[in-house]
């Protein structure tokens, strides 16, 4: 009987090892998918963190680059050059740094001479670039009412970088029409300046000018000096014995290399 029923405890304990084994696997299994859920919910918790501090690094970027590039539009006229606010004392200013010393008296003796003959006071302003969207002739316009220039005096500003400048006169100027005033800043000026000249050219500006003022005058923009075309040619007599020598010298050169190795080789041929 005692046999009996260690044979069923057996028998029974046999029969629970499978499931016993069966549960312990699905529960280390279930531990593990756990684990792993919990890895990917922390990776993607990471990988969003990194995604929303590099959206919000892009945002703060780009803020800040519109930002500079608007105070940089805001601030281009006062970056393009450093002019007076108020009417300088010295007619010339060389705001451009392009114009020699020598250039820059000579213009000043210029403008005294034009205040002393007419009463005008001629001012040349050199600067190196316009503020954006302006051309000469409107810039030159501004600068002379904010400098408050009296209807008697003249403004001429030469602008380096496009090689134009402008003019711009009170009422009371005689002289200075629409025409003249666009052929000094387009081909007065504009005629060494695109050579980089800008001191000859501002020179050549001064003089014309002062002409025009002082009532002797408009001598009009610098032209080409040309010489005769006929003077660049030879005539035929010319070209055809100066052919003739060249030629003559072309066959004496060939004669003599070709005899004298001819000459050379009969010798040693001779002596063996």
């Amino acid at each position: 009987m005692i046999f009996l029923i260690v044979k069923i405890i057996i028998l029974k304990s046999i029969i629970m090892l499978p499931l016993l084994y069966c549960n312990g696997n699905n529960i280390i299994f279930s531990n593990q998918k756990t684990n792993l859920l919990s890895q990917k919910k922390i990776y993607k918790d990471k990988t969003s963190n990194k995604l929303t501090m590099i959206s919000i690094k892009n945002k703060i970027s780009n803020n800040s680059l519109k930002g500079f590039a608007g105070s940089l539009i805001l601030l281009t006229p006062l970056l393009v050059n450093a002019l007076p606010e108020v009417k300088p004392e010295n007619p010339i200013i060389d705001d451009s740094g392009v114009l020699t010393k020598s250039s820059v008296s000579f213009l000043e003796k210029n403008s005294q001479k034009v205040l002393e003959v007419s009463g005008s006071k001629l001012y040349i302003v050199s600067i190196r670039t316009l503020p954006y969207g302006e051309d000469p002739s409107e810039f030159t316009k501004n600068l002379f009412s904010k400098w408050e220039l009296k209807n008697n005096e003249v403004l001429v500003v030469l602008v380096s970088k496009i090689a134009k400048g402008s003019v711009y006169a009170g009422s009371d100027v005689k002289g200075l029409n629409d025409a003249v005033i666009k052929s000094i800043g387009e081909e007065t000026f504009s005629f060494k300046a695109k050579e980089e000249q800008y001191s000859s050219a501002a020179i050549d500006v001064s003089n014309r000018l002062v002409s025009i003022l002082t009532n002797k005058g408009d001598p009009g923009p610098p032209t080409l000096n040309r010489t005769n075309d006929s003077s660049n040619f030879k005539s035929a007599k010319v070209t055809e014995e100066r052919r003739s020598k060249y030629v003559a010298i072309i066959i004496i050169l060939l004669v003599i290399a070709f005899v004298v190795p001819m000459v050379q080789f009969f010798y040693y041929v001779k002596d063996e």
